[in-house]
């Protein structure tokens, strides 16, 4: 059977501190040299995820910005992309400055993006994640609302108390009727701060599973996930492991639950069940019906 193996990063491939430890990444590069087709699905951004991934033998298309692009991994060059629609983009700014909840959007292609924002008006979250940021030069502040971009954007993240980006969410679901792919979580790194994730409704974890599987012409795929937002490519992977880690929702979804992203919990479950001699053996697919949504928090 001709398998793909679809991990997440962090909280999942990635240890504690967002760190590619030796041992997942010398166990995978085994692995991919014995012929096995490994890749990864983020919201990180191409550059971040290539600096997070660095040592890492990728042979196949990787997936970034939550679903928003599929690249070649060495050049960045786009194999596919799904950008929000221009008006859908403009009543997401309206109902953030309604609801005085800023946004990060996210334009440019992924090795020449350009995150914007409109300074003097971040949340206590958004500082804290700029403040990680210092020095990179993705970033550039506007000077007002009017000034952030509309054309061309392909994710936007929206930090702020649990509260308010619930109502924002609410809002912004009932504007664009489905349109947007919508993901309110508590971040990794900042557990005080939600996040929510916005891209347009294909660019999900879920419909780079479908990608990949015609663009490769693979016949099983098998993910791996720890949060929230891995659970629609647990629904479209035939099958689902969760890191002993992941959130209880992602626990209850998974074919199973193996080690943890301290204890290299996807190297070791693939060192036991792959081989080139040995694939992974085909098992009853998992099926869940849930929404797209995004990937990883706080890493873009």
């Amino acid at each position: 059977m001709n398998t793909l193996i679809l991990s997440d990063l962090d909280g999942t491939l990635l240890g504690p501190g967002a760190a590619l430890s030796a041992s997942t990444r010398n166990g995978i590069n085994d692995l991919v040299a014995d012929g096995l087709l490994f890749t990864y699905a983020t919201a990180r951004s191409y550059v971040s995820a290539a600096r997070v991934t660095d040592g890492l033998d990728l042979r196949i298309p990787v997936t970034v910005s939550g679903g928003a692009f599929q690249l070649d991994p060495h050049t960045g060059a786009i194999l596919n992309e799904e950008r929000i629609p221009d008006d859908d983009l403009d009543t997401v700014i309206r109902l953030c400055e309604k609801h005085r909840v800023p946004p990060i959007v996210y334009n440019g292609t992924p090795t020449a993006e350009r995150a914007t924002w409109v300074e003097g008006e971040e949340s206590e979250g958004m500082c804290r994640f700029l403040a990680d940021r210092v020095g990179d030069r993705r970033f550039q502040p506007a000077t007002d609302w009017a000034r952030l971009p509309r054309a061309g954007v392909f994710y936007a993240t929206i930090i702020g108390a649990a509260p308010a980006i619930a109502a924002l969410t609410a809002d912004i679901a009932a504007a664009t009727d489905s349109r947007l792919s919508l993901i309110a979580q508590i971040d990794t790194h900042h557990p005080q701060d939600t996040y929510l994730e916005l891209s347009t409704a294909r660019a999900t974890k879920a419909h780079a599973v479908a990608w990949l599987r015609d663009y490769l012409g693979v016949d099983q795929v098998i993910a791996y996930g720890d949060n929230l937002n891995d659970l629609p490519m647990f629904g479209a992977a035939d099958e689902a492991y969760a890191v002993a880690n992941a959130a209880s929702e992602v626990i209850a979804a998974a074919t199973e639950v193996i080690g943890s992203n301290g204890d290299d919990g996807v190297v070791g479950h693939l060192t036991t069940a792959w081989s080139p001699d040995a694939p992974v053996a085909p098992v009853e697919a998992v099926s869940h019906s849930v929404d797209g949504a995004l990937s990883d928090v706080n890493v873009t």
